[in-house]
């Protein structure tokens, strides 16, 4: 059977929702979901608001990465092995003016297993999927940092077409597709990568873009911590527009080397060059992790880390402004952490889950506002290394989805009638969620 053709702007899961506006008879999709405490990685389907699909993993609690497409997700176990394994959800996408069609196929778990030493960043852009394998860090010994590529339409064949460049040292690092056979790859940090100094930060200072149809051969580079507008220092976080890709670098700290004081926004020009520059902060805070939904125009950060507080605020980031203002700053209600948060497909939204349980939809442009609460779980601690299990929350079509672990149910609520949806007890303790496909 020949099947409708899945395209990059339905990067979601389920690209419609079941609210009043959708189309009477589309099929809503699936949803992937883990659980803290087992170690089994489950499909939720939409339409019967059952589970229909639960596979085994190699253990509890992993990460759940959707694919640009949206038909895989990428497991990424927490294992000891490094192991990431792959989801086929089964859904595609066939696009009308006003909607996709979903055709659901059969779910499975992917016979590809990759390993390798702590795998860090899973990008999925221009249709190739990339796995960065970090390394260990050089005073513990000798280690396999990597950067593992897929060929995302070879997922579906009965050969997957993959592509390793073998990275010179350890570093906590990305490598982004940029079309073709060119990838953008973070650089190691030299002293890092001695292992002599164990405070030096395994966060890269730039990148360099790397052609794998020359060897891997570089071709441009933005590795120069002498030029602001060539080099990012402690890089982290990264998300991706069409024909741009902006990176978090470090704050501005006086008398400090790592200093830094802005997002490297990294496209090409009308003559097809690559170039850089950077975009300051509104003032002495620093993005952490990016985000942007595949249709927008804005990419959102979260935003603080000041002096050791936590991320308080989010960040609205113009790629082509001249300059980010408090105007693109936003505080979260109650001074309270970011914790979860994602953009909605269209770029003119976020969602954010806090830690005393609420789920609050804010506008991006024209300007920062709330406009949406709700009850959405019990209140809950947000802290990366809590010892109780954090819900999560995904953006999917035009819904919002949280898992709530302490309750074993999945939550739905409406984008656009701002109403609840799906409650769906599903067992356990749910904890991520397979969202959008422009993850870093």
């Amino acid at each position: 059977m020949t099947r409708p053709r899945w395209t990059a702007a339905g990067a979601l899961l389920a690209a419609l929702s079941a609210d009043a506006s959708a189309h009477d008879q589309v099929s809503r999709g699936r949803l992937v979901f883990a659980d803290h405490e087992k170690a089994v990685v489950s499909v939720l389907d939409l339409d019967t608001a059952k589970v229909t699909h639960s596979f085994p993993v190699s253990k509890a609690d992993p990460a759940l990465i959707g694919t640009e497409g949206g038909r895989f997700v990428v497991i990424r176990t927490g294992d000891d092995a490094g192991t990431i394994r792959f989801l086929d959800s089964g859904l595609f996408y066939e696009s009308h003016d006003d909607h996709f069609d979903i055709e659901k196929g059969e779910v499975k778990l992917l016979d590809l297993t990759l390993t390798g030493d702590k795998p860090s960043h899973v990008v999925s852009e221009k249709g190739w999927l990339t796995v960065f394998y970090d390394g260990q860090r050089p005073w513990l010994g000798e280690s396999d940092p990597k950067v593992v590529a897929i060929r995302l339409d070879s997922l579906d064949g009965d050969k997957v077409e993959t592509a390793i460049w073998p990275a010179p040292a350890p570093q906590h690092g990305i490598a982004v597709p940029l079309g073709g056979d060119r990838f953008l790859i973070s650089v190691a940090k030299e002293a890092y990568a001695k292992g002599d100094d164990k405070t030096v930060s395994s966060r890269p200072n730039g990148f360099q873009i790397l052609d794998k149809a020359q060897g891997w051969t570089a071709v441009a580079s933005f590795n120069d911590t002498a030029d602001p507008d060539r080099s990012c220092k402690e890089f982290h976080g990264h998300a991706g527009l069409p024909g741009v890709n902006v990176f978090g670098c470090n704050a501005r700290i006086e008398g400090d080397a790592a200093s830094d004081g802005g997002v490297l926004v990294v496209g090409q020009g009308p003559d097809g060059a690559w170039g850089a520059r950077k975009l300051a902060y509104p003032d002495g805070r620093r993005a952490s992790t990016i985000k942007a939904g595949p249709a927008g125009q804005h990419l959102v950060a979260n935003y603080g880390g000041e002096n050791g507080r936590p991320f308080e605020a989010l960040l609205r980031i113009d790629p082509t402004a001249e300059t980010l203002t408090a105007a693109h700053v936003f505080p979260i209600p109650g001074g309270q952490a970011v914790c979860q948060y994602e953009v909605t497909g269209d770029g003119k939204r976020v969602v954010n889950l806090t830690q005393d349980g609420k789920l609050r939809i804010y506008d991006i442009v024209p300007e920062w506002k709330p406009v949406a609460e709700f009850d959405a779980v019990p209140a809950f601690d947000c802290a990366w290394d809590a010892a109780t299990p954090a819900p999560a929350v995904a953006v999917i079509g035009n819904s919002a989805f949280v898992s709530d672990p302490e309750n074993g149910r999945i939550r739905e609520f409406y984008l656009n009638s701002l109403k609840q949806g799906l409650d769906v007890p599903v067992g356990g303790k749910p904890s991520a969620i397979a969202g959008g496909g422009n993850a870093g």
